[in-house]
């Protein structure tokens, strides 16, 4: 699934992140924050952590978000990670763009077929 989200994904782009996303039968989010922008593990699993509280808090106010599969790619070399506040910020627009967006609410014609 992943890889195939990675390649047929529609991308919605806004600041440092990246939103990846396909219709899924269930709701999926993954995050990605490449090592050539952070080389400390240390630092890389901060920022995850740090997407991973800004979605949650952001997919609790937007519960209508349809079932797909998210990747939220983090691609901006800075000395230090994000702050909540700005990752909550710079997410926000593009989980709704998301939410309105027709490519997350049609399911993939091999996927109707199983039904």
């Amino acid at each position: 699934m992943w890889g195939k989200l990675l390649s047929t994904g529609a991308r919605i782009r806004k600041g440092p992140y990246t939103i990846i996303f396909i219709p899924h039968q269930e709701f999926n989010i993954g995050f990605i924050v490449p090592k050539r922008f952070f080389a400390k593990a240390h630092t890389r699993n901060r920022v995850k952590r740090l997407l991973r509280e800004a979605s949650a808090s952001l997919m609790s106010h937007y519960r209508e978000l349809p079932k797909a599969a998210i990747i939220v790619k983090y691609g901006n070399k800075q000395k230090s990670p994000p702050s909540l506040n700005s990752a909550i910020d710079l997410l926000k627009p593009l989980f709704l763009e998301v939410k309105n967006s027709n490519s997350a609410i049609v399911q993939p014609q091999e996927e109707q077929g199983k039904r």
